[in-house]
């Protein structure tokens, strides 16, 4: 099959390029599944596209099929793809679009369209499984089937996730050696790319009128019950309180694009009808909206026709509007990846808008911390006693109206913090993480290449230890203190009479290395500095 190849290469922003070569590097030098997580709106189909564009300019004949769980997610993708202008060959298969495209090179497909065809497809060299955290940790499932009976046409088939959070609520890690998926080849930070101005930057404000929790049931898989969820967040006039409140906000600050989480169907018609008797327009979102409805709504959003509009299960993932300036959080989780992926929906900058407003009314943020920090341990907020900003407590000072924490509510706080500590043990653990070394085991380790303007080349190492990602920069060309101090990082693992050989170069060149690495760190030791971990000691075990 001939593929017409683009003639310009996509420019790709920094971690985007780190990202591909990262995978690429990975898919050279291993046998096993790799994942590539990037947050949401930090352009994923941009990284799929440059990888697919080099992979065909080598192999004119590649194939590859693009995975996803949702018709909006099937659509958008191969939409922003072909908008791309790679001028390569894309078709779709999926039934809801009406298509069924099966002789293209590069296939956009749902799940629910092809699981059972996996044999039926000229052989595939990649499948791209998009919102990877989706694949079921345990089981037969769709995608193990679709998986199956492809690598028995192809039995080189490689496998690739991209996914914004690479955890799954009562399963952790998507990655490891029994999964779909086995390890994360690159992971960009969120907080990173917001001060550098790839993602837009997040303000928080949490709100009084919040369900009472305590009693609501959860399920086997850890979030809450949703009927006992709804029952608690629907009590007395909590609704209306919550929903006049968030317009307060809303209409305070000018905030012209609004998405409301909710619980249920029933929580999002009553959210809905509260913003009536406000005056604003705000049609509510759910599993039983038509397609042609759901189209018709977001169209709408797109094109500022419309400023609100309430959701139940529907806008986590595959929506795809830049100017939202404001989240508002009705709907409690205990999942970590429900709550980045709601929050997520305000990540993408466009330029009528210079933040994005989080309005929580569901104790999310209070569970979970600021969303840059997921996985990272504790992070203790505060909540400014003038405007009801969120911010960490380590600055003191409300970064939006100056408000400062009273010296001695800090020392109250503390105080009761303290004497929790001595007569709650989870407390002592949680404190522990933040304040004094930890020691975690090992689950995988990746090392990528790191380049910085006017320095020589180092090695960045990332650990994968449970839901954390802790990463160590190891400068081997460097000179100085820095170099001394990476010949003896290599020195206690491949011994002072090999390690002065080693370069960056003959590093990324070994691809054994990175194995090698992984055989033999048990464990790291870490200390927390901010959001970040600070590593202090490795265990290794020799071969």
């Amino acid at each position: 099959m001939n593929f017409a190849l683009p003639t310009t290469k996509l420019e790709l922003r920094p971690y985007q390029i780190e990202a591909l070569d990262s995978l690429n590097e990975h898919l050279k030098t291993r046998d096993d599944n790799p994942c590539v997580v990037l947050p949401t709106g930090s352009g994923k189909s941009l990284v799929m596209a440059e990888a697919v564009r080099t992979w065909i300019s080598s192999y004119p004949r590649f194939r590859v099929i693009v995975l996803a769980h949702r018709r909006e997610l099937v659509q958008q993708n191969s939409e922003e793809f072909m908008g791309l202008g790679t001028g390569l060959d894309v078709g779709v298969f999926a039934a809801s679009l009406n298509r069924r495209d099966t002789e293209n090179g590069i296939t956009f497909a749902a799940i629910d369209s092809v699981y059972k065809r996996g044999g039926e497809f000229e052989a595939f060299d990649v499948i791209i499984v998009d919102e990877a955290h989706r694949i079921p940790a345990r089981g037969e499932g769709k995608y193990r089937e679709f998986i199956k009976m492809a690598k028995f046409v192809n039995p080189n088939l490689r496998v690739i996730g991209f996914t914004a959070t690479a955890f799954r609520l009562g399963c952790g890690p998507i990655c490891h050696k029994n999964h779909i998926l086995n390890s994360v080849c690159y992971e960009a930070n969120v907080g990173d790319l917001i001060s550098q101005g790839f993602l837009c930057r997040l303000r928080s404000k949490v709100g009084d009128e919040a369900p009472v929790l305590a009693d609501v049931k959860r399920n086997h898989g850890g979030d809450y019950i949703t009927g006992s969820l709804a029952e608690a967040s629907r009590k007395g006039d909590l609704v209306s309180r919550a929903v006049a409140s968030a317009v307060g906000h809303i209409r305070r600050e000018g905030r012209k694009a609004i998405i409301w989480f909710c619980v249920d169907v029933q929580h999002c018609k009553d959210v809905s009808e509260c913003l009536v008797a406000h005056g604003i327009e705000c049609p509510a979102v759910t599993g039983t909206t038509s397609t042609v409805e759901r189209d018709r709504i977001v169209g709408m959003m797109k094109e500022r026709q419309l400023e609100n509009v309430a959701n139940c299960n529907v806008f986590t993932e595959g929506f795809n509007v830049k100017h939202v300036d404001c989240i508002v959080l009705l709907r409690p989780t205990l999942s970590r990846g429900l709550y980045s992926q709601m929050v997520g929906r305000g990540l993408r900058t466009h330029p009528d808008k210079s933040d994005c407003l989080i309005l929580d009314y569901a104790h999310n943020i209070e569970e979970h911390g600021p969303i840059d920090c997921l996985g990272a341990g504790e992070v203790k907020l505060e909540v400014c006693g003038k405007c009801n900003e969120v911010f960490s407590r380590a600055i003191r000072v409300c970064p939006v109206c100056g408000w400062e924490i009273p010296k001695q509510e800090i020392e109250r706080k503390e105080a009761e913090e303290a004497q929790k500590r001595m007569h709650d043990t989870k407390a002592a653990r949680d404190e522990i993480l933040g304040r004094t070394p930890q020691e975690l085991e090992v689950d995988d380790v990746t090392v990528d290449l790191h380049r910085k303007t006017g320095r020589p080349d180092s090695l960045r190492v990332s650990y994968r230890c449970g839901m954390n990602m802790v990463r160590e920069w190891i400068c081997i060309d460097h000179p100085g203190f820095a170099g001394e101090k990476a010949r003896q990082w290599l020195g206690a693992r491949v011994g002072g009479a090999h390690c002065d050989k080693i370069t960056v170069e003959s590093a990324m060149g070994d691809m054994f290395f990175a194995q090698a690495l992984k055989r033999m760190t048990k464990s790291i030791t870490v200390t927390k500095n901010g959001k970040y971990f600070n590593i202090v000691d490795h265990k290794i075990i020799k071969e």
